[in-house]
């Protein structure tokens, strides 16, 4: 059985991607305080570095750098490696809001806080 480090909540969100100067679009299909997976057809390489936006709420985006991880066909795990505090704190929102274990979200916090620019 596969071990998570940190709670990952459903998330079906449109992401807009960036990899070396080219712009392209995916489905999250899954969040955590630390990375994601994002659906897409793009042949993103392994640790390739994405600049990654998520229009969660229209006047406030997700912006976020993150590595690619691991591969699959049907697209992308990302860890997520650097993002502003406002960025921050609406993904912990978001991760929050459908988990029940308050304590927990708040441990995996400080374990993330490194990544906050």
């Amino acid at each position: 059985m596969e071990k998570r480090y940190f709670t990952r909540v459903e998330c079906m969100e449109g992401a807009s991607i960036t990899h070396d100067n080219n712009h392209f679009s995916g489905d999250i299909q899954n969040i955590c305080l630390q990375g994601l997976f994002i659906k897409t057809k793009q042949a993103i390489p392994l640790n390739s570095s994405l600049r990654v936006t998520v229009n969660f709420s229209p006047n406030d985006p997700i912006h976020f750098y993150a590595d690619v991880v691991r591969r699959e066909e049907s697209g992308v795990g990302v860890k997520i490696k650097g993002m502003d505090v406002n960025s921050f704190v609406q993904l912990r929102n978001l991760v929050a809001r459908q988990c029940n274990d308050h304590g927990r979200i708040m441990r995996e916090t400080y374990k993330v806080t490194n990544c906050i620019q």
